[in-house]
C-alpha cells in the first residue's frame, strides 16, 4: 500500500486542521514565507525581520514545525534577519522531491544548499530537540565554517541519550501516530502546560503528516566538538522539567566536552514547551547572539 502523499494529507480533515494553524501562526509575528527550490525538493523558509548582518536560523524540533517559535521570532526580529526553516521530510510546508535527503550528509548538504540559495554566507545557528541534533552536525561537519554561533535548546540525543520512561511514553504516538496519542503525549511531557492553542492543534493534527524517515545524526567525535572549541560561540539552554532526559546531568557533559560554552538552566519549561515557553527567557538569551 502507497504511503500518503502530503497533498492525500491536506486534504484530509486533519490536513486541514493542520495547514490551516500553521497559515495562521507564521503571519502573526509578520512572517515572510520563501519557498527555496533546489534537487532535494522545496524548501520553506519564514523570513522575519530585514536589518542587515548574520541572520539568525531557527531549526525546529521533530513536528513542531518553523512555527514553534512563534512566541520569540517577533521580538528576536526587532534588530536583525531571523529565517526560521521547515525540515525537509519532516512536518511543514516545505516538499521533498526525488533528490530527498537520505543519510545525514545529504541533510547537511540541504540545509547548506538552502543558505546558497539565500544568499546567506555566515549563520548564527539554533535548533530545539532534532534540529538542535541538526544544527550540531553542521556545525561540526565540513560546512562548520559558516556557523558563527550555535545555540541547542534542550538538545537531545547530542551529548546524551533519552530517558527510557520518555521513549516509552511516546512509543504509542510513534507506532501508531494519531491526534488524540500526540495529544495525550504532549499533555504528559509538559505536565499540561497551558501552551498556544492554535500551535497545539497544528502539532497534534499534524500526528499523521507523511514524514520521511528520521535521519538521526551521529553524537559529534571529539575531534569534531574540537571545532566548536576553536573559537565559535556556543550556547545551549536546557529546561529543567525536561521529561525527555535529566537536564541537570545533560548539562554537566556539556560543561565537560565544551568548557567555553555558556550552559543556561532556564528557570521554567519542559522539552516540548520549548520553544513556546519560556518565551521571555529563551528571546533574552537568544538575543545575546549579536548579529
Amino acid at each position: 500500500m502507497a504511503r500518503p502523499s502530503i497533498q492525500d494529507f491536506a486534504d484530509s480533515p486533519d490536513g486541514r486542521t493542520f495547514f490551516a494553524a500553521y497559515d495562521a501562526l507564521i503571519p502573526r509575528e509578520g512572517g515572510l514565507p520563501i519557498d527555496v527550490e533546489t534537487s532535494h525538493g522545496v524548501t520553506r523558509v519564514n523570513s522575519y525581520g530585514s536589518a542587515s548582518g548574520t541572520p539568525l536560523v531557527l531549526l525546529p524540533g521533530g513536528g513542531a514545525t518553523s512555527a514553534s517559535y512563534v512566541n520569540v521570532v517577533g521580538r528576536l526580529a526587532e534588530g536583525r534577519r531571523v529565517l526560521a526553516i521547515d525540515i525537509i521530510g519532516d512536518a511543514g510546508r516545505s516538499r521533498p522531491g526525488p533528490g530527498r535527503p537520505r543519510s545525514t550528509g545529504e541533510l547537511l548538504t540541504w540545509l547548506d544548499v538552502v543558505f546558497d540559495d539565500l544568499g546567506v554566507d555566515a549563520v548564527d545557528l539554533v535548533g530545539h530537540s532534532y534540529g538542535a541534533m541538526i544544527a550540531l552536525a553542521y556545525a561540526t561537519g565540513v560546512h562548520h565554517e559558516r556557523v558563527q554561533r550555535l545555540a541547542l535548546l534542550d538538545p537531545t540525543s547530542c551529548f546524551a541519550g533519552l530517558r527510557l520512561r520518555y521513549l516509552a511514553h511516546a512509543l504509542p504516538a510513534l507506532t501508531v501516530p494519531t491526534p488524540d496519542r500526540q495529544r495525550r503525549f504532549l499533555s504528559w511531557e509538559t505536565g499540561d502546560a497551558s501552551l498556544d492553542d492554535i500551535w497545539v492543534e497544528m502539532y497534534c493534527a499534524g500526528a499523521r503528516f507523511p514524514t520521511d524517515r528520521m535521519i538521526v545524526p551521529e553524537r559529534p567525535s571529539r575531534e569534531a566538538i574540537s571545532r566548536l572549541q576553536s573559537g565559535k560561540n556556543v550556547t545551549a539552554m536546557f529546561a529543567p522539567h525536561s521529561r525527555a532526559h535529566d537536564s541537570e546531568r545533560v548539562s554537566a557533559r556539556v560543561r565537560r566536552s565544551l568548557p567555553d560554552a555558556r550552559v543556561v538552566i532556564l528557570g521554567s519549561g519542559t522539552h516540548h514547551t520549548l520553544p513556546l515557553q519560556p518565551a521571555g527567557e529563551i528571546t533574552a538569551e537568544l538575543a545575546l547572539l549579536p548579529g
